[in-house]
């Protein structure tokens, strides 16, 4: 008499089971899917978008063998020399000792938003 009770109690309790991991594993990718949008927004966030630099340069030669060696020269929007900006980007190099790729029009309309929208630069964590 008791065995439709027993069978009763276990399907019912199978059932909550099923839902406890079909819940775990949405709520599992919903994490990592939130981890990764954070790890991106910090990476961005900690760049000042005022403080991208950018120069125009064009190669001076292109040598037919690989070298380590890259002759540029830095050029105004107009393709003339600008000496001064040459002299701006000999002291990041010194400075930093490298040079960063440019942000992709979409990162820099993030990082323009985060500027504007958080008073971004005062300290700030974004998460």
């Amino acid at each position: 008499m008791t065995y439709g009770a027993d069978v009763a109690t276990m399907l019912g309790g199978l059932s909550v089971l099923v839902a406890t991991i079909i819940w775990v594993r949405s709520q599992w990718h919903g994490w990592q899917q939130e981890k990764a949008e954070t790890q991106a927004r910090n990476w961005h966030g900690f760049i000042m978008a005022n403080g991208i630099n950018d120069w125009y340069v064009r190669l001076v030669d292109d040598p037919k063998t690989p070298t380590a060696v890259v002759p540029i020269e830095i050029v105004d929007r107009n393709g003339n020399p600008d000496p001064q900006m040459a002299y701006g980007l000999r002291q990041v190099i010194i400075n930093d000792g490298m040079l960063a790729r440019v942000p992709t029009p979409g990162e820099f309309a993030f990082l323009r938003f985060l500027h504007k929208k958080n008073g971004y630069g005062k300290g700030q964590l974004i998460r």
